[in-house]
């Protein structure tokens, strides 16, 4: 998908929340997106957005804590930051424990407003990058055969050549060109970087 500005979702049954914050917003290079219904806006966000979400705790069809676990069920993992009244603060608590950034008390002033979706939208990017390099990594991985795979999984462990060829009752020279080979297809530079890019991995799993 083509997105050339980040997305700051408004969901909030309040008429007049949604103007407010898209006339503060202005000053961001952003798209602002408004929706009235928790319901609504499910539908319409997209799991790989640079977006964030600016959730309303409370709201007819579904509250805020309902919404929250909703877009986690369906994959997206954009930072929510809920929007809620003094009344509400355990229950925004709470949320940041299942998983929310941050929450804002209502009355909203336009700085603070400004620096939540700025700090929101920056780990937005971070986790959208980081999502594209886990599915670079994963197609990597898919070239692999198994038993370069196995190899892979003793290269991380730090195994020496020789305890490979044991481990895998093959010669040490075939240990090297499997070695090779996995260097090659997970296009990793040093052992280094073929543990980082590892790490998107559960190699512990059965293939």
């Amino acid at each position: 998908m083509n997105q050339t500005r980040p997305i700051v979702y408004i969901v909030d049954d309040d008429p007049l929340v949604g103007p407010t914050f898209t006339k503060f917003l202005s000053k961001l290079d952003v798209t602002v997106r408004t929706f009235d219904s928790g319901i609504e806006f499910l539908e319409a966000i997209h799991p790989a957005e640079t977006a964030c979400v600016l959730l309303d705790m409370r709201m007819p069809d579904l509250d805020g804590l309902e919404v929250q676990q909703k877009l986690r069920d369906q994959g997206c993992v954009q930072p929510v930051v809920f929007v809620t009244a003094a009344e509400d603060v355990e229950s925004a608590v709470s949320a940041m424990r299942q998983g929310a950034l941050d929450y804002l008390l209502k009355p909203v002033g336009q700085g603070e407003l400004l620096t939540r979706v700025q700090v929101a939208l920056n780990e937005a990017q971070i986790t959208v990058e980081e999502n594209q390099e886990s599915a670079i990594v994963r197609s990597r991985f898919e070239r692999l055969t198994p038993r370069e795979r196995e190899v892979l999984g003793l290269m991380v462990e730090g195994k020496a050549n020789k305890v490979m060829s044991v481990d895998l009752g093959v010669s040490q020279r075939t240990v090297e060109i499997h070695r090779a080979r996995v260097m090659e297809k997970m296009e990793a530079r040093s052992l280094a970087d073929l543990f980082r890019l590892s790490l998107y991995l559960d190699l512990s799993a059965k293939d």
